[in-house]
């Protein structure tokens, strides 16, 4: 069975140019059925029925695994029968009627302008590594940019004099996310002052640097937040992608077309940007409540 998953992952990243990181997922999301069928004699995929997925599904349920968590598995296994459909290794699929858990659709996290304006004065503007904190902030949250697409830049995808970056995001789309002035005016310092001084005369086309010269890592993004959230005075849970959730909502409650909103997040599907539409219902039952003369 591991031999199907092999080809499959292989497929992933061929035809469909999934990251490592989606191809780790789903080998482990899919050797992790494997030995779970194994356990009850099920050694082939042909062998396994709809009942085998079923109980799957209820042992995962009795393991105390979230909603989330079993969703993410059977697509996995979903996608993985697919493949063998259309490679003729299987006749039909065994999870046709396994139904995925229901969710509750949690609300992203965000933070207030005012917060996000403390968290970017926080680092300091005369260091070198403060020019750089404050340029990572700034631009991260004027683009909405994912931290993996933010720490992948290079300096050829910035367009100095149309003021864009052209990122390349999930599945290899290229999309343009603009900059304001605030966002460029932070790049420029850090890319001819602040990167320049961390380079230490090394060649390198990452946009962002650590104390050391090398590109900034993901882990070395988190360390930087966390000090400078502590310094902002915010309590409240903060991730990379919190940034990116505040950007969608100020902007939606600023006026912003959905559609418009959408492009900018790189999301395949509106109805993946629709989430920030509830964030928003609070912001804009206070307008009413200020401005309607029944409300």
């Amino acid at each position: 069975m591991n031999d199907e998953i092999d080809g499959f992952l292989l497929d992933l990243q061929q035809r469909r140019n999934a990251s490592a990181h989606t191809t780790d997922n789903y080998g482990l999301d899919l050797r992790d059925f494997v030995g779970w069928a194994g356990d009850r004699d099920v050694t082939s995929w042909t062998g396994v029925t709809r009942q085998t997925c079923r109980a799957w599904v209820a042992s995962m349920h009795a393991g105390g695994y979230a909603p989330s968590s079993i969703a993410r598995k059977l697509s996995a296994l979903r996608s993985f029968y697919r493949f063998l459909l259309r490679e003729g290794r299987a006749e039909k699929s065994p999870l046709l009627l396994v139904p995925a858990p229901k969710m509750r659709r949690s609300l992203p996290n965000v933070l207030t302008v005012d917060e996000i304006e403390a968290l970017i004065e926080a680092p300091s503007d005369t260091s070198n590594l403060g020019m750089r904190d404050r340029c990572l902030l700034e631009v991260l949250y004027a683009t909405g940019l994912r931290v993996s697409e933010l720490l992948s830049l290079r300096l050829d995808q910035i367009n100095w004099a149309d003021r864009v970056i052209h990122v390349i995001g999930k599945g290899q789309k290229e999309r343009v996310v603009l900059l304001g002035d605030l966002a460029m005016d932070a790049l420029e310092r850090y890319v001819h002052i602040s990167r320049m001084a961390l380079l230490r005369d090394r060649a390198s086309e990452a946009l962002f640097l650590s104390n050391l010269g090398h590109p900034l890592s993901v882990r070395g993004f988190h360390e930087v937040l966390k000090h400078h959230l502590a310094n902002a005075g915010i309590e409240k849970h903060v991730t990379p992608h919190t940034l990116r959730h505040s950007f969608a909502t100020h902007l939606l409650e600023g006026g912003a077309d959905l559609r418009f909103v959408q492009e900018l997040l790189g999301h395949a599907s509106l109805s993946t940007t629709q989430v920030y539409t509830h964030v928003s219902e609070g912001y804009l039952r206070d307008v009413y409540a200020r401005l309607h003369t029944r409300a």
